[in-house]
């Protein structure tokens, strides 16, 4: 790769912020990256409308069939957008044309039993296409760009692109709907009547898979250099290759000093060779001074590099600098280990190391155990107990407290005369108005206690006492005429007591002939 023409800023980035980079990157060959996509998708939809048209039923599965082939037509956009990155245009034009060419590694997982797993595929994409790595360093290497939670990124940026496709798609499918629907509701498309059903859907499908598709390619595109230049290095890398040479003239008068010193470097080094050569017997001992071979058993250790050259094509700068490396590691300076050898006394009899009785801590365990479960078991106790005002079902009520009177108006049985419709005729008659109609209607409470049942709380006020009669009636407690009697006996108490608006004496009298047939005896019928 060409470092040097890399179009992004390279710096450490999260995983979001690689995904948020995609965008970016599109907009710069935002014409001719959609242009091939469209160019590869278009005929794909054509394809699956002509089959919608012949079978309308199977619709669904002509759906499939197109969602099916998206990783393929993938590389098309991902052929413009890795041009791009590193300053090359690209049009979309040249990206279709090279696209059957592109189409090598992983095609057969992504089409096959892989295709319903392929959220992450953008990750794993310019693996196959961008550094033609194929089989097992292919696998290595989408293991190694997946680490850091980069893997799971992938995945979950494609489960939000396909739930961006699925907005745009039910959007489109309500706008388009509302053109044909009669009623107010756009969405009565969806009802299965209109013969256009079958199209719309493919037709929305289409549009948010054409909108979407390019957005996905770059996101996993970016996310994947992102991970490639905190592997390799790539921003030290491109500030080592900034730094200038030494001037001509410098380097020149360098190479002229070392011209001048190497006749009398070399002068010792000849003369020795003579001496060495005349006198055989020194000849061993000078020898000793030479250093001896490696010795196999101290080889240099193998170095595991994240990503060797193997993978990448031969001749390229980084793979010089690769192979520099390797041979620098290689140097006795930087083995970081010595050979050494030494003696030592060997041991008669290998002692096997003993075990020491281990002490049997089951019963630890267990008491643990029980602990545990009655500490969890006391702290729900106590937090039941604690907020137990919040659940009315586990609080205690207070026994209910049945009222004596109401209103100032004392409703026991004892306080009422035996004819207590004659005796409130009485007090009518004696312009008593106001005591003949509290005996009435304090009389018709105490038969409702008596007679049916009714339950006055203490405190209750007089439309208290009606609405409970009113669900007394309802819960098939008291007859309907019963209660016509409670309605008006109480109507003419609150006119009275409350608004000195005085019934007739004709309305009095009827009310009082109709009391008298629903509550008339003191142990009268319980209705």
């Amino acid at each position: 790769m060409q470092l040097d023409k890399l179009q992004i800023e390279l710096r450490p980035r999260t995983n979001a912020q690689a995904l948020d980079l995609g965008p970016a990157l599109l907009r710069s060959c935002l014409g001719a990256a959609y242009k091939a996509w469209l160019a590869l998708w278009l005929p794909v939809i054509a394809l699956s409308a002509v089959l919608t048209a012949l079978v309308p039923e199977a619709v669904a599965l002509w759906l499939l069939l197109a969602w099916w082939c998206k990783p393929l037509l993938e590389r098309a956009p991902l052929y413009v957008l890795s041009r791009q990155v590193f300053g090359q245009s690209v049009t979309w034009g040249e990206a279709v044309r090279a696209w059957p060419r592109q189409l090598g590694g992983g095609w057969f997982g992504l089409l096959t039993w892989g295709r319903p797993f392929a959220a992450s595929r953008c990750l794993m994409q310019p693996v196959w296409q961008l550094e033609q790595a194929r089989g097992k360093a292919a696998r290595v290497r989408r293991k190694v760009l997946g680490r850091n939670g980069t893997m799971q990124s992938a995945a979950l940026y494609g489960v939000v692109c396909f739930g961006f496709e699925v907005v745009l798609a039910f959007g489109a499918l309500a706008l388009l709907g509302s053109f044909f629907g009669e009623g107010a509701n756009p969405l009565a498309l969806f009802g299965g009547k209109s013969q256009y059903l079958p199209g719309l859907v493919l037709a929305a499908f289409a549009l948010a898979t054409a909108i979407m598709g390019p957005v996905y390619t770059a996101g996993g595109l970016t996310l994947y250099l992102n991970r490639r230049a905190t592997l390799e290095a790539w921003d030290i890398e491109i500030r080592l290759r900034q730094i200038k040479p030494p001037a001509a003239p410098r380097a020149r008068a360098g190479a002229a000093l070392s011209l001048l010193l190497a006749p009398m470097l070399l002068a010792p080094l000849l003369f020795a060779g003579v001496l060495l050569e005349a006198t055989p017997a020194m000849a061993a001992p000078a020898q000793a001074l030479v250093a001896p071979a490696a010795d196999a058993a101290c080889a240099p250790p193998q170095l595991e590099f994240p990503y060797d050259g193997r993978l990448m094509p031969h001749g390229t700068a980084q793979d010089k600098l690769r192979k520099q490396l390797a041979q620098v590691y290689a140097t006795p300076a930087l083995r970081g280990y010595e050979c050494t050898l030494e003696w030592q006394f060997k041991d008669k009899a290998e002692k096997e190391p003993r075990e020491l009785p281990r002490p049997n801590l089951d019963w630890v365990a267990q008491v643990a155990k029980v602990l545990f479960i009655g500490a969890a078991i006391g702290l729900c106790a106590w937090l039941l107990y604690r907020y137990r005002g919040m659940f009315p079902e586990f609080g205690r009520r207070p026994p209910l407290r049945v009222a004596t009177e109401v209103g100032g108006l004392d409703i026991r049985p004892d306080s009422l005369p035996d004819d207590v419709a004659g005796h409130a005729r009485a007090l009518w008659a004696g312009a008593e108005r106001r005591a003949a109609l509290a005996l009435l209607y304090r009389a018709t409470l105490s038969r409702l206690v008596a007679q049916n049942g009714l339950l006055i709380p203490q405190g209750a006020t007089e439309g208290d006492c009606l609405r409970l009669a009113q669900q007394a009636q309802a819960l098939q407690k008291m007859a309907r005429e019963r209660l016509d009697v409670v309605v008006g006996v109480t109507g003419l108490w609150l006119g009275g007591a409350y608004g000195n608006r005085w019934p007739a004496d004709p309305a009095f009298e009827s009310q009082c002939a109709a009391w008298q047939t629903q509550f008339g005896a003191a142990g009268g019928r319980r209705a």
